[in-house]
């Protein structure tokens, strides 16, 4: 049921988010041709014209990706729809992990489809010439080589993301469920939440020693010293890991207990 309920909520993402990436895409590729059979219209009002675009593009994409899983979570649990999506043969935390999941997957969709904007740049004569010539794998081998002791690091530093992602997701879900407790502004209530748990998470964060990348580790005691290693650097990567785990897990039995026990829909 849980991957019934997922693939309900990604299309529904999808008919709406799906456009603008396809715009995103062909504003980029457009760009790039520009760039590419044109370089000496940088500063030509077609060039500026796609620029713009592109980058209202790319802002909507990350606004309308927000706006979509907080109003996606309120319509289906917290209003009206609330109760036919109850009355389904489904747990509670399958109907809020569906959410938190497709919103995860939809914001990692929503970066891979701005990173088109490098197209302009793959299509530019400098680019094609460096691919020709084998100087750019050279650079690319290189690079490869540099970062290769650092893979793991690599490896936790995406998982950190992802982590802080889904971490974001479920505060935004606790925060509009804890405002959901006040019979009136309801809507204020969720804000001052999500203020108030942010404030928590942060000072949780400088106490467990995630404060590692602060200026001389002002609050985790993490000096530059301590961060020279790749070893020292995973350490602390760990310990984030360990920390947003047990805030997202705190978040989520928090949204859990009020839509299971304290449910009042509209």
């Amino acid at each position: 049921m849980l991957s019934k309920l997922i693939g309900y909520e990604m299309k529904a993402f999808g008919r709406i988010l799906l456009p603008i990436y396809a715009a995103i895409v062909t504003a980029s590729v457009l760009l790039g041709i520009d760039f590419r059979f044109f370089p000496n219209s940088s500063r030509s009002g077609a060039t500026i014209a796609l620029t713009v675009i592109l980058g209202i593009l790319i802002a909507a994409v990350f606004a309308v990706t927000v706006l979509l899983l907080i109003i996606r979570f309120y319509n289906n649990l917290l209003g009206r729809e609330g109760y036919l999506m109850f009355s389904l043969p489904v747990g509670t935390g399958n109907l809020i992990w569906a959410k938190v999941i497709s919103s995860v997957i939809w914001s990692i969709l929503s970066v891979i489809a701005s990173a088109v904007v490098v197209t302009p740049f793959l299509m530019t004569s400098d680019f094609t010439d460096a691919v020709k010539d084998g100087s750019l794998g050279k650079i690319w081998t290189s690079f490869l080589g540099e970062i290769a002791p650092y893979r793991v690091n690599i490896i936790l530093g995406i998982l950190l993301i992802i982590a802080g992602t889904v971490l974001a997701i479920t505060r935004i879900y606790a925060a509009i469920s804890i405002g959901h407790l006040w019979t009136v502004h309801r809507v204020l209530g969720a804000v001052l939440a999500f203020i108030g748990l942010g404030i928590l998470e942060s000072v949780l964060f400088m106490t467990t020693g995630i404060g590692l990348f602060s200026v001389e580790g002002a609050f985790g005691g993490v000096t530059d010293s301590a961060m020279q290693t790749a070893a020292d650097v995973a350490r602390y990567e760990g310990i984030g890991l360990a920390v947003m785990a047990a805030g997202i897990a705190i978040y989520g039995a928090v949204t859990w207990l009020i839509l299971d026990r304290k449910l009042n829909l509209e």
